[in-house]
């Protein structure tokens, strides 16, 4: 039985609506702050409050957890605001999964038309795409909302979801089982689907069936988009990395690459490689730069084949300091794509599909990716430290450290 003063302090908890989050107070100085009372936001209208599972780390994170030592994340989060000084403390983080826990003002009348089985509801599991469009420019109408040039981003511009609670637009919901079955679906993958949406827009782009792939790179989207590459029928890959060599490795060959090669002492083992291996056509079909290290750039362009792709998706810390477009582009007749995202929303349609085929076996792969511990927010410091000395790739918080 409660006692009173048990009971007057949950009646008073639930009275005040109170959450723990990780908020992002100064980008001058690096780190997190931890706030256990800090409120729990309301739905507006058309929105949906989700109670957090589950929330995966991703290196805009650790830039942002970083961000006195990055310029670029600084003035990215201060991109909306008309100077510095209006900055306001914004809770972090922009993947994760939860159940649904209220829907706000409106959202019924947005949903009349949508199938019973399709309807998201009270109770269902589902995660969100985060990156928020206007809907209304010349991008928002032609499917390109990705790139919507009033894009906000949750986690980078407006809260996120390092937190028990977060609210999102209802048609950003992305309903992963009906009446909270998480089934199909672990939270420890669902947490990281964000991220597998940019591997799965990336491989997609460059439409590697038949064709020879570098991938720069063996992070977790480098690893994601190697396994990928297997799948969509890319012919031979490489796959580079100057970090963490002996795991990274293992887990390339476990991917079904062909060649790791070590750059982290420079570049010619690959272009020795490459010029062995693909000496038919002086290069190869496909580059997909998934690293942001600057000398990866210039190895892009110099093993990508003459009218080769070359797909950016990495995101370097400083502009480059000089790049030889005539010799690395025009003359090759390079066809060069940034990504950014995932499309909204045929990439989530891709990916989850692509997850739930058994044949694929992409479930127990993703897994191979991320870290066995689970993080409790509070654990927030030592979880980022472990990511900093590379101890894990990537790694899951929960708000409590019992789900996933």
């Amino acid at each position: 039985m409660q006692t009173s003063a048990a009971a007057d302090s949950k009646i008073k908890s639930e009275s005040k609506q109170e959450m723990k989050c990780l908020i992002k107070e100064n980008l001058a100085a690096d780190g997190f702050s931890l706030k256990e009372t800090h409120p729990v936001p309301k739905p507006g209208f058309g929105e949906v409050r989700i109670k957090v599972l589950a929330t995966a780390v991703c290196g805009t994170d650790k830039s942002i957890y970083n961000s006195a030592k990055s310029e670029g994340i600084r003035k990215e989060m201060q991109r909306y605001l008309a100077s510095a000084a209006d900055y306001r403390p914004i809770v972090v983080g922009h993947e994760f999964c939860g159940i649904v826990e209220e829907l706000g003002p409106g959202v019924h009348d947005m949903a009349l038309d949508v199938p019973n089985h399709m309807l998201i509801q009270k109770g269902d599991y589902v995660t969100a795409e985060m990156h928020l469009s206007c809907g209304h420019c010349s991008l928002c109408r032609t499917g390109n909302e990705h790139i919507c040039t009033g894009v906000k981003v949750k986690g980078v511009h407006l809260d996120g979801c390092f937190a028990q609670s977060v609210v999102v637009p209802y048609k950003n919901v992305i309903l992963l089982g009906k009446n909270g079955d998480t089934s199909q679906i672990s939270p420890r993958i669902g947490a990281m689907l964000d991220a597998f949406g940019n591997a799965v827009h990336t491989v997609q782009e460059a439409d590697v069936a038949g064709k020879s792939v570098a991938i720069l790179g063996a992070g977790p989207l480098g690893l994601m988009s190697t396994f990928l590459c297997r799948a969509f029928g890319a012919t031979r890959i490489y796959v580079t990395e100057a970090a963490d060599l002996e795991r990274r490795q293992a887990l390339s060959a476990e991917f079904h690459a062909d060649h790791f090669v070590d750059v982290s002492k420079g570049s010619g083992q690959l272009h020795s490689l490459v010029n062995k291996l693909e000496s038919n056509s002086n290069g190869v079909d496909v580059v997909l730069e998934m690293s942001g290290s600057l000398p990866a750039y210039d190895d892009a362009f110099k093993i990508v084949r003459n009218g080769g792709q070359v797909i950016l998706l990495g995101i370097a810390r400083q502009p480059l300091p000089s790049f030889d477009i005539a010799n690395g582009v025009i003359w090759k007749g390079v066809t060069v794509k940034g990504i950014f995202g995932r499309k909204m929303f045929s990439t989530w349609e891709t990916m989850l599909s692509l997850i739930r085929s058994d044949r694929l076996d992409l479930k127990s792969k993703l897994e191979k990716v991320v870290a066995q511990k689970l993080y409790k927010l509070d654990e927030y410091e030592k979880a980022f430290s472990v990511l900093g000395s590379g101890e894990e790739l990537k790694l899951i918080f929960s708000p409590d450290g019992t789900q996933a």
